[in-house]
């Protein structure tokens, strides 16, 4: 199973399209502020799987929960925007909502930096921000209870 992980598109959804024309994902994960851009998603993708949480761009945004924890291809995956984790001073809060949720694999935004590492085996990844002038998502792939993910760059193609 592949995996289209985005984050902080803040209202553009040109590269959600570009990247989704690209990638031909099984499922797709908007991390939040946003997180209704991911509705281009739903129009032009209607049965791929979509799972999509809030940010603190997204305050006023009902819809959709903070964290969402969920189960793919025998994987425990928490999504989550990570501003109630504090992504931005550290990853330690993060991993304990992890770890408490039972998940593999954490995927989070709101730094717009990309990240990707397997720390003391559980998974952390940010795709970065899909909006913006250096636009980057991130890519999970699920196969049997093995996860590989990685973050590219749209527009070279680069694995980060």
């Amino acid at each position: 199973m592949k995996i289209l992980v985005f984050s902080d598109s803040h209202g553009d959804t040109t590269y959600i399209r570009l990247a989704m024309q690209k990638e031909r994902p099984d499922a797709a994960v908007h991390l939040g502020d946003h997180a209704s851009d991911a509705d281009i998603i739903d129009r032009e993708y209607p049965i791929l799987p979509l799972c999509r949480v809030k940010g603190n761009c997204d305050y006023f945004e009902q819809r959709y929960p903070d964290k969402w924890v969920f189960h793919w291809e025998g994987v425990t995956i928490l999504a989550t925007h990570g501003h109630k984790q504090s992504v931005k001073s550290g990853l330690l809060q993060l991993k304990y909502t992890a770890l408490e949720a039972g998940a593999q694999l954490a995927l989070f935004g709101h730094t717009h930096t990309p990240y990707c590492a397997q720390l003391d085996g559980l998974w952390l990844m940010n795709p970065g921000a899909c909006g913006g002038r250096t636009p980057t998502y991130g890519i999970v792939e699920l196969s049997e209870g093995r996860i590989t993910c990685y973050v590219k760059d749209l527009f070279t193609e680069e694995v980060l």
